[in-house]
């Protein structure tokens, strides 16, 4: 069952190893820092078999600095607990794209990426590619 606070929402896939997170319109920082911790109290489980994080910014508005600066705490929270791969399902949106390569990059885990329109591109990406 799907959790939701303000503009997020967050679910996992069920029989993978997959934490799904959509967002509508324009987030914040609580909202930001609530997602974070969500998603890590969903994967708490697979932290030493490793797991995938999906973002679905297809309907979300570009972040702020400073909301970009707590993505970027994300990122490195979800590597600390396990998460191999970050696949992001951006619609048709460049500015979504260059934002979430830019925090993936702001963060200095290394942790593979990819870019996709839409969440189905991802989870075949994270099946063939990644094997989760």
């Amino acid at each position: 069952m799907a959790k939701k606070n303000g503009a997020q929402t967050v679910e996992t896939i069920q029989g993978r190893k997959i934490v799904l997170s959509s967002g509508v319109g324009k987030t914040n920082i609580d909202e930001l820092k609530w997602l974070t911790e969500t998603v890590l109290d969903e994967a708490k489980n697979w932290k030493s078999t490793g797991w995938a994080y999906i973002a679905d910014c297809s309907q979300m508005s570009p972040v702020s600095p400073a909301e970009g600066g707590e993505l970027v705490t994300m990122t490195k929270k979800f590597v600390e607990a396990g998460c191999k791969a970050f696949g992001f399902a951006e619609g048709k949106s460049i500015m979504l794209k260059i934002q979430a390569q830019k925090n993936t990059e702001r963060s200095q885990t290394g942790v593979t990426e990819g870019h996709f329109q839409t969440v189905e591109e991802v989870l075949e990406w994270l099946k063939n590619d990644i094997n989760i």
